[in-house]
C-alpha cells in the first residue's frame, strides 16, 4: 500500500460511502462545486432514454450523457471478469455465502425508494439536484443500494414466513451521485448493501426481541427493542464485518490490521456505526518513507440496527436486524494499491490484464501503465508441418527478447486448423507501449518484423 493510496481514500471517504453524506460533507461539496450544479439540465418536455425505457424530461432533470453512457454499458464492472470491481464483489459474495444476492441493472428508481423508504427526511440535503441525479421529479438514479432495501425486504416477506427462515441477503451495484470526477471522485460508483434479520426463534438469546415497556430511545437502543437482544445483534454484526475485514487485509506475515467502531448517524439504522481500520506498517509499500502516517485511520463501512417502522412496514414487524454498506471502489483501492478511481473504467487493457488471472482474496499491487497510447499489432502462423513438440512459451521467450520492455502484452488471441490437411495456426497479439514516449508505427514495424523473422529461423513457423 503506498502512501498516496492512502491519502486518496482518505479524501474519498465521503463520495463512496455506503449510506448517506452528512450535512456538513454536504456544504463543503457545494462550495466546490457550485459552478457545475446546472450541469446536465435539458429542455423541459424532451424525451430521455435510459436502458430502453422512456421518461419525459422536466425542471428537475440533470443528468449527463456521459453518464448515461455509463449506466448503458454492456459490461458492468461488479460483473466484469478482469476489473478489481469484480474481485471486490466476489470476494464478498464468496464471505457471505449464504445471503441471497440480489442485482438490479436499471438504477432509475423513484424517489419514494431512493429517500422516502430508508426515512430521510423531506428536506434533508441529500435530495438536492445539486447532489442527485434526477431524470425527471419522480425518479432518479439510486444514490445508494438501500433504495432496493425495501423492495427485497417485501420479497422475501412470504418466502421467510413459509419456509421459517430469517431473511439474509446482500445488494451489489452500481450508484450515482453528482460530483466532480478526479482521481478521488467520480459519477458512477459501486457498493454492496448486505442485511440480516433475526426473529425470536433464530435468535440465540433467551429473552424476547422486544420490551413493550422500554418507551425511551437511548444511544444504546430503540424504543420497543429489547437492549440484550440488541447487544446480541450488534456483536453478530461486528464479528462478521471484522472477520470479512481481517480476511482480506492481515498479511500472512504481517500483524493484524487493527479496528474501531465509532458511533454515528443515519436515517434508517440506530444505533449505527462506522468501521475504521488501521493498516500495519508492513502493509506499506513506502516503508522507508517517514512521512507515512503509520497512525492513520481510515473509514470503511457504515452500518446499524435496522429502525423497526422500516421492518414493521414491510411485513417483518416481528424481527429486529442489522445493515452495512461497503464502498467496493474503496476496499478494491486500498486492496490493489490503485492511486485513481478512474482507472476502474478504463478499457485499457493494460489495466485489466493485471487482474484477469487473480482470484477474490489474491494480493496483487497494481503497476502504473504507461499514460502513452498502444500500439496493437498481430502475427499469424503456421506451424511446422512435423510438429512433434510445441511450445507457446517458446513463441513468448522469443517475443520478449526482442521487443524487450516495449512489449506491454503478448497472448495467443486463435487457434484454427484447417480441414483439408490438419495444418494448425496460431494467432498473437501484441501490444506495445512505452512508459517514457509515444511509439511510432515505424519503429514498431521494425521490431514486429524482426519478431517475425526470427519466429521463422528459430522455430521453423510459416507466416501468413
Amino acid at each position: 500500500m503506498n502512501q498516496s493510496v492512502v491519502q486518496i481514500i482518505k479524501i474519498c471517504s465521503n463520495s463512496s460511502q455506503p449510506f448517506l453524506y452528512r450535512s456538513t460533507a454536504y456544504l463543503f461539496r457545494q462550495s466546490i462545486r457550485y459552478k457545475f450544479k446546472r450541469f446536465g439540465d435539458r429542455p423541459v418536455g424532451e424525451s430521455l432514454k435510459i436502458l430502453d425505457r422512456e421518461y419525459r424530461t422536466d425542471e428537475w432533470t440533470n443528468i449527463p450523457n456521459k453518464v448515461i453512457d455509463l449506466i448503458e454499458r454492456p459490461d458492468p464492472l461488479y460483473k466484469t471478469l478482469g476489473n478489481p470491481i469484480y474481485l471486490i464483489a466476489e470476494s464478498l459474495r464468496q464471505h457471505y455465502n449464504d445471503f441471497e444476492c440480489f442485482h438490479y441493472p436499471d438504477p432509475v428508481v423513484t424517489t419514494w425508494q431512493n429517500f422516502d423508504s430508508i426515512l430521510v427526511p423531506s428536506n434533508h440535503v441529500s435530495r438536492s439536484k445539486a447532489d442527485t441525479f434526477y431524470v425527471d421529479r419522480q425518479h432518479v438514479l439510486r444514490s445508494h443500494t438501500s433504495a432496493h432495501q425495501s423492495e427485497c425486504f417485501k420479497h422475501l416477506k412470504n418466502v421467510a414466513n413459509q419456509a421459517s427462515y430469517d431473511p439474509k441477503f446482500m445488494i451489489i451495484g452500481d450508484v450515482y451521485r453528482r460530483d466532480e470526477v478526479n482521481r478521488t471522485h467520480h459519477a458512477a460508483f459501486h457498493q454492496a448493501e448486505i442485511v440480516q434479520l433475526y426473529s425470536e426463534q433464530h435468535c440465540r438469546m433467551t429473552t424476547s426481541l422486544f420490551d413493550e415497556s422500554n418507551k425511551n430511545r437511548t444511544n444504546y437502543c430503540q424504543e420497543r427493542h429489547n437492549l440484550d437482544a440488541i447487544r446480541i445483534v450488534e456483536n453478530e454484526l461486528k464479528s462478521q464485518v471484522e472477520s470479512y475485514i481481517h480476511l482480506l487485509f492481515d498479511s500472512k506475515d504481517g500483524d493484524p490490521i487493527q479496528m474501531r467502531w465509532i458511533p454515528a448517524y443515519f436515517p434508517f439504522t440506530h444505533p449505527s456505526w462506522e468501521l475504521e481500520i488501521q493498516l500495519p506498517r508492513k502493509n506499506f509499500t513506502d516503508g522507508d518513507n517517514e512521512d507515512l502516517d503509520n497512525s492513520e485511520w481510515l473509514e470503511m463501512l457504515g452500518c446499524g440496527i435496522v429502525e423497526q417502522s422500516i421492518l414493521d412496514r414491510d411485513g417483518h414487524s416481528n424481527r429486529i436486524g442489522w445493515a452495512l454498506g461497503f464502498g467496493l471502489e474503496r476496499l478494491a483501492m486500498l486492496y490493489y494499491s490503485i492511486p485513481d478511481i478512474r482507472l476502474f473504467w478504463t478499457r485499457d487493457t493494460g489495466f485489466s490484464v493485471q487482474f484477469d488471472r487473480l482470484k477474490p482474496f489474491e494480493r496483487y499491487q497494481y503497476q502504473t501503465i504507461s499514460t502513452y497510447p498502444q500500439k496493437i499489432f498481430d502475427i499469424s502462423f503456421w506451424l511446422p508441418l512435423e510438429c512433434v513438440e510445441w511450445s507457446a512459451n517458446d513463441v513468448h521467450a522469443i517475443i520478449l527478447e526482442i521487443g524487450g520492455h516495449l512489449v506491454e502484452q503478448a497472448h495467443l488471441m486463435d487457434e484454427w486448423i484447417r480441414p483439408k490437411d490438419g495444418r494448425r495456426s496460431n494467432c498473437y497479439r501484441i501490444v506495445y507501449r512505452s512508459h517514457e514516449r509515444a511509439l511510432t508505427n515505424d519503429e514498431v514495424n521494425l521490431i514486429h518484423h524482426r519478431i517475425e523473422e526470427t519466429l521463422v529461423k528459430e522455430l521453423n513457423v510459416e507466416i501468413r
